[in-house]
């Protein structure tokens, strides 16, 4: 969608700013690549508030590739990398290390020991993240443009399922009401002569458009 909209703009650099939903390491990294900057909203990491120590405690050490654990050793990788369900991995363990560690209650309950599965976009989360951190105000402008129309849809007008079946009947009874939330929104901040007079110039616009594309194609 953001490549679309790049596209579409004519735009050398550009913004996204995304919820959760839309934070994965692997479409984070495409949008940095092609001069995308992402406030994305980060997401928590799953080994955390379970009462073991958090992943964020472990040091990683970008140029030699492994992690130092919060007793000193250090959880290596063998280099293989892993698919999951929407991602890549690599692991990082330290079995010898673990048996004997005075910290392992504290660290984990797998009779292997500790292991740390960092994505192989890591870097790219890390990144927006910090951007996201470093700007909530410029993040929370997505809550004030993108939330009030499903707010206004689902909870005033009870939008809160489709009569029709299908996707593309789905798609234009969606459409049909989001052309109403904009005319309502258009009217509340118009009057309603002055919408009806910005209308008629977009009309003229659109048929002065149509009239010129109609005459190219004949020539």
């Amino acid at each position: 969608m953001a490549l679309d909209a790049k596209s579409l703009l004519g735009l050398q650099t550009m913004n996204v700013i995304t919820d959760k939903g839309y934070t994965t390491g692997k479409h984070i990294d495409i949008c940095t690549k092609n001069n995308i900057t992402t406030f994305s909203s980060p997401k928590d990491h799953s080994s955390q508030h379970n009462g073991l120590f958090d992943m964020q405690i472990f040091k990683y050490d970008k140029e030699n590739d492994f992690y130092t654990c919060p007793s000193g050793e250090i959880l290596a990788t063998n280099g293989a990398v892993y698919n999951k369900a929407s991602h890549k991995v690599k692991h990082y363990k330290n079995r010898q290390a673990c048996k004997i560690c005075d910290l392992r209650d504290q660290c984990t309950m797998n009779k292997n020991g500790r292991f740390i599965e960092r994505s192989i976009y890591q870097e790219a989360l890390e990144e927006n993240k910090k951007r996201v951190e470093a700007n909530p105000d410029y993040y929370r402008l997505r809550q004030q443009i993108a939330e009030h129309q499903f707010g206004t849809l689902k909870r005033q007008w009870g939008f809160t399922f489709t009569l029709m079946k299908g996707k593309q009947n789905v798609l234009s009874e969606v459409n049909l009401m989001m052309t109403v939330y904009n005319l309502r929104r258009l009217m509340s901040i118009f009057s309603v002569n002055e919408l009806k007079n910005k209308l008629k110039e977009l009309v003229k616009l659109f048929l002065m458009k149509y009239v010129y594309c109609k005459r190219i194609q004949m020539i």
